[in-house]
């Protein structure tokens, strides 16, 4: 009897997260379906900065975790590791296609071994570049990566463009939607009846790390404006980070005290309790390549108020829709925005709806995995062609 080994597909990432873990699950899931074997390659368990309390036994499928250094950066939102032992590794799986996470070490790693390995490499990304300030050098590394890759799978549509204007070719990359356990998020959230017309407090609701980047400082200059005019809201800030004690400050700084409710950093599970009591999301970030807390308050079934600096709000936000897309660098069209939101309760409970029906159609787990699936699928196709030639 012939035994028929099954190809393996070994995914290469940093740590392991709330929001990747279910996807990997899924992805284990299709695959054995598929007949083709799937194991994760974690480059550590975690760092630092980040706060996440992971059970590991919540990993349903095969996983490894490399003895890599965590490299710190001057920027404390930079991180990276080295990946050690990672082609040990790969010698030792065998792997029939490899997915790897964006332009990282581990990719560049993956790119020298492909000089003398013919083992096809998956990039997964959601880098979306950074304009004129994108320097040289970075944009020479990421086309060299591109140049040797057999295949793209990327977090939205904006990345895609990315990748295109770096070289790759359309016919090479799929869209993997970049999402959460949307399920989680809309269930905890379907029991919501208390009607947003009787409450006299309207609570807007921010999620996130407070680090600059993340645009708390220009929400707060709108809350000041809203301030002005009305009294019946306060926004609650959920997050903690190196810029808290400056927003603090701010909130002196600008007599906003009363409307701006400080909670600190909460766990996936406590997150629906806040979801569940907020009038609206404002989500200011001044740049963020996806923003998977955008995913998780449209799947709670929020308006949301996105920045167009957010690679998903281009993918997610249909104006008036699914919610609104807004400049944030324009506080007063903000503030008009936010006084419209919370004078037409039933108007915006609508879009919450439509929103929560958007990513329930179009963004859930099952779908990014579809993403995946034919990109690897396209790449032992490849394979298997080169092989016999």
């Amino acid at each position: 009897m012939i035994t028929v080994k099954m190809p393996k597909v070994l995914l290469i990432t940093n740590i392991p997260t709330p929001y990747r873990i279910p996807l990997f699950n899924v992805l284990h899931r299709e695959l054995r379906d598929r007949a083709m074997a799937f194991k994760v390659i974690f480059g550590a368990l975690g760092y630092p900065r980040r706060q996440w309390r992971i059970d590991m036994k919540d990993c349903l499928f095969p996983y490894d975790v490399l003895p890599s250094a965590h490299l710190r950066f001057s920027d404390p939102e930079r991180s990276s590791f080295t990946y050690s032992g990672l082609r040990r590794t790969i010698e030792q799986e065998q792997p029939g296609v490899i997915v790897t996470n964006g332009f990282s070490i581990g990719t560049t790693k993956l790119w020298f071994r492909s000089l003398n390995r013919s083992t096809p490499y998956i990039i997964w990304s959601g880098a979306i570049g950074s304009g004129l300030r994108e320097h040289w050098l970075r944009r020479l590394h990421r086309r060299l990566l591109i140049k040797r890759a057999t295949g793209f799978v990327t977090y939205g549509s904006r990345a895609r463009d990315y990748l295109l204007e770096l070289g790759a070719l359309p016919e090479q990359i799929n869209i993997g939607i970049n999402t959460v356990d949307t399920a989680f998020f809309g269930q905890q959230n379907q029991d919501k009846n208390d009607c947003q017309e009787e409450r006299q407090i309207k609570r807007l609701l921010f999620i996130g790390d407070l680090v600059p980047r993340k645009g708390v400082d220009r929400l707060l200059k709108v809350v000041q404006l809203l301030a002005r005019e009305r009294h019946d809201f306060i926004l609650d800030i959920v997050g903690s980070g190196n810029e808290q004690p400056k927003l603090e400050q701010m909130v002196q700084e600008l007599s906003i005290k009363q409307w701006v409710n400080f909670i600190g950093f909460k766990q996936k599970q406590d997150l629906p309790h806040y979801l569940s009591r907020a009038s609206c999301f404002v989500f200011p970030t001044y740049f963020d390549i996806w923003g998977l807390v955008l995913v998780e308050a449209m799947a709670a079934g929020l308006p949301c108020i996105a920045s167009l600096d957010a690679g998903a709000t281009h993918d997610l936000i249909q104006n008036g829709q699914t919610g609104l897309a807004v400049d944030f660098s324009d506080a007063a069209g903000v503030t008009e925005k936010l006084n419209w939101v919370l004078d037409h309760p039933a108007e915006c409970n609508r879009m919450g709806q439509q929103a929560r029906n958007f990513i329930e159609e179009r963004v859930t787990i099952k779908k990014t995995a579809v993403g995946f699936i034919t990109a690897i699928e396209r790449a032992l196709d490849i394979k298997m062609t080169r092989s016999a030639v």
